[in-house]
């Protein structure tokens, strides 16, 4: 490669510490990598981001694969990738998204707490009806696309739109349906699918 070419392109090349503050906004901390809120700089969007670093050097093929099917997918349930940013200095791989307040499993942490302490805080039936449908909802549009997602993380915004995020366990099935009723539970040698 030209060595006049790479350098040019390394100039132009957005950098993520050039456009967004993240520093010391850690949020939380996957298999993966770090989370954190961020912010752009220059004001621009006083919305909130979600900027994720993939742990280690390069591009694993999970990460690969999270990135391939955040760039299709798009639905109100399922997260959305707003762009990858890639350092080529010290090869890191930043994903920024729209940022999502509260993860559903904290919620439910609270409530069982409160329960425990005998101050159960009620939360109406019309709220639990949404929840649960704008789940489903994501899990329909997964599987209408042909992804099976292995390891679900639902964060709820605060307009009270829950979405999936996380597809690094993703998987996308290339197959038709057929390959699945093959196996019955009532066959144990169905369990081997042959080609």
């Amino acid at each position: 490669m030209d060595y006049d070419f790479k350098v040019r392109t390394a100039n132009e090349r957005a950098k993520v510490e050039d456009l967004f503050e993240y520093e010391g906004c850690k949020v939380g901390r996957g298999t993966y990598g770090h989370v954190y809120k961020a912010r752009r700089k220059d004001g621009s969007d006083p919305k909130d981001y979600a900027l994720k670093q993939i742990e280690g050097t390069g591009i694993s093929m999970s990460a690969c694969r999270e990135i391939a099917l955040l760039r299709e997918l798009k639905h109100p349930n399922v997260i959305s990738l707003q762009r990858v940013f890639l350092s080529h200095t010290d090869r890191k791989v930043f994903l920024l998204f729209d940022y999502a307040e509260h993860d559903l499993w904290h919620i439910i942490k609270f409530h069982r707490a409160a329960k425990a302490n005998k101050k159960p805080v009620m939360v109406p039936k019309g709220m639990v009806k949404s929840l649960l449908y704008q789940i489903l909802d994501g899990i329909h549009y997964l599987h209408s696309n042909w992804v099976l997602h292995r390891d679900l993380d639902i964060s709820i915004a605060t307009q009270q739109l829950i979405r999936k995020k996380d597809l690094k366990k993703a998987v996308i099935l290339l197959d038709s349906i057929s390959a699945i009723q093959a196996i019955t539970p009532l066959n144990p040698d169905s369990r081997r699918i042959e080609d």
